[in-house]
């Protein structure tokens, strides 16, 4: 059962952060040649992508929906979308963890697709001209579904879009890199980088969002005010007891 202090906390985590009125969570792959689309189905397995290169607004309407019970989403490929009219049971509170770091390096697009693959077709461009991107992550802790949350999704066109249950969000701070390499000091919003040879490189920040520093400052029933910005969405398919075809989708929703 959830306790007082995990609902308090994690009405805290996320109060004021959503707006109702914001478009469902979608990074659309459309247009993109039949390799990126090949990529996409690949990341597809993955069921843990990492979220800090979604625009702000997107990971607003993640958090606001984290307050209304389960979320259900759609994942084909490298598009995640939140299917706002499936309404489940259950909630999400909040659980401390362990401090941890972690950099991720990207070199080409192959790496792009398979370890940022909600965001590739957005930094692609990005990628080709800096030559690398890095993320450095700090995760202080989890929102964690608690409660009855419905995985045979067989009973109503509100769902039936939907592939994925949101199990956890791991919250933190982070910094996305453009340019440089991760042992050149990430960190700087611009600078320059000793290459081989007296070459030089510049490297940038990106994207940013928290104080790694202040992670530190976590407790057991809150994480710090600097560092619970979305890092990584834990993902479990849902469980149909018929067949997805059978199932017809509202006729004004959206895709």
């Amino acid at each position: 059962m959830l306790s007082r202090a995990g609902l308090v906390l994690s009405s805290a985590i996320l109060c004021g952060c959503g707006n109702g009125a914001l478009a469902a969570a979608v990074i659309p792959n459309d247009g993109h040649d039949t390799a990126d689309l090949a990529r996409c189905r690949v990341a597809a397995s993955q069921d843990q992508p990492l979220v800090p290169e979604w625009p702000a607004s997107y990971k607003a309407r993640l958090e606001a929906m984290l307050l209304q019970g389960a979320v259900a989403v759609e994942y084909l490929g490298c598009e995640l979308r939140i299917v706002d009219r499936c309404q489940l049971p259950g909630s999400y509170a909040w659980k401390r963890t362990t401090l941890s770091t972690d950099t991720t390096d990207i070199r080409d697009e192959d790496e792009l697709y398979a370890k940022l693959p909600l965001g590739a077709a957005l930094l692609s461009g990005e990628l080709r001209t800096s030559g690398s991107l890095h993320v450095q992550t700090t995760v202080a802790g989890q929102l964690q579904l608690v409660g009855e949350a419905a995985h045979d999704l067989t009973s109503g066109a509100e769902c039936a879009r939907a592939t994925h249950l949101v199990l956890a969000l791991s919250v933190g701070a982070f910094e996305l890199i453009a340019g440089g390499e991760a042992s050149g000091g990430i960190g700087a919003d611009l600078g320059l980088v000793e290459l081989g040879g007296g070459a030089r490189q510049s490297k940038s920040t990106i994207r940013s969002a928290g104080d790694a520093r202040s992670c530190a400052d976590a407790t057991d029933e809150a994480p710090s005010v600097g560092c619970r910005s979305p890092i990584q969405i834990f993902l479990t398919p849902i469980k149909r007891s018929v067949p997805l075809e059978a199932l017809s989708p509202l006729p004004n929703e959206s895709r």
